[in-house]
């Protein structure tokens, strides 16, 4: 592994969502915003390559967050998510990398202690870097 494609899916995941769904998307949450919301979780950066090529898988945790005192609010986000990481080809060429492919690993819902609920999504995506 040469180097970590955070920035660069972490990006094309952000331009996705924005330009193809109604709920915010936020790096940081401010005390104004209010719920329904998105942010970006946990990211890991894993060899699947080989000498030859240099191949890694990166899981991006893609967080939900909602006031609704059910799970139907974040279970319809989610869906929304899903249906458009999984139909996406990322172009992150202009980074040296190549998005060979997205899956989602892992999605739950739970409620929160004080109100609302919390969706998380693991999102799996095999990148090449190309430099």
């Amino acid at each position: 592994m040469k180097r970590i494609p955070l920035n660069s899916i972490s990006t094309a995941v952000y331009t996705r969502l924005t330009e193809h769904q109604d709920v915010p998307v936020y790096d940081d949450v401010s005390p104004e915003d209010e719920a329904p919301y998105i942010t970006f979780g946990l990211f890991t950066c894993k060899e699947a390559g080989t000498k030859i090529n240099d191949i890694v898988d990166v899981t991006l945790n893609i967080d939900i967050w909602s006031e609704y005192q059910g799970k139907k609010e974040v279970n319809q986000i989610a869906n929304d998510i899903i249906t458009l990481l999984c139909a996406a080809k990322f172009d992150l060429s202009e980074d040296g990398f190549h998005h060979m492919g997205t899956t989602i690993d892992y999605f739950e819902a739970f409620p929160e202690d004080n109100n609302g609920y919390h969706g998380v999504i693991t999102m799996l995506a095999k990148i090449q870097n190309k430099e």
